[in-house]
């Protein structure tokens, strides 16, 4: 198991998305759809490419250690309801919010920045042309009612982006990118999409105290 309780597989692949950034001069590791990570190594950044999903970085300001997700609602024109459509971003924001507070966070110093939610997806008229606007109203609605503020916040608009989380430092880079790598993030959404549709999300996620 590595340092941030992932087995066997799962580890192994954690650590191929691992690489020394030469540009920022700094080991990354990137998070996937689904996915979230948390830092506690000091010298650390996490790396996620949006499209319209969404990723909140969480920084615990006294103990500078931070992590980020990144998830996507299920089409609300698909055969999941609203109610269960929600829970996957209620659990992708709890995984990690829980993850910070077992490692020493408090819910009293937590930051909370969140990206993405830009509207990349084709299908104008439909479902699929709003997905965007429903994962950044479902993040700002769930921080609002669970009592957090949004310290900063870049959602919506046309185009993809790259962010650069630095937990040592609360620090955030967003990046836009370019045209031509536009398309693999959408067609990577598009399957991430479709495998929400059949994935089940059981029982109730608590926040720690």
């Amino acid at each position: 198991m590595n340092g941030n309780g992932v087995w066997g597989a799962q580890a192994d692949e954690a650590e191929r998305r691992r690489w020394f950034d030469p540009t920022f001069k700094i080991m990354a590791i990137k998070v996937l759809p689904g996915e979230h990570y948390v830092s506690t190594a000091g010298q650390e950044m996490i790396v996620t490419v949006l499209g319209s999903c969404v990723a909140a970085c969480v920084w615990d300001t006294r103990l500078k250690i931070g992590g980020m997700n990144h998830f996507m609602l299920p089409d609300s024109g698909s055969d999941v309801p609203v109610d269960k459509a929600m829970r996957f971003g209620n659990f992708a924001m709890e995984e990690l919010i829980n993850d910070v507070l077992r490692r020493g966070g408090r819910r009293d110093s937590m930051e909370i920045k969140v990206f993405g939610a830009g509207n990349v997806l084709p299908g104008v008229g439909t479902a699929t042309a709003s997905v965007g606007d429903r994962n950044a109203n479902f993040v700002r609605r769930y921080l609002r009612e669970e009592g957090y503020r949004i310290a900063a916040e870049d959602l919506g608009g046309p185009h993809p982006r790259r962010i650069h989380f630095f937990p040592r430092l609360g620090k955030v880079i967003r990046l836009f990118l370019k045209k031509d790598v536009e398309r693999a993030v959408v067609n990577r959404e598009i399957s991430y999409r479709t495998r929400l549709q059949t994935v089940e999300v059981e029982g109730d996620v608590e926040l720690f105290t």
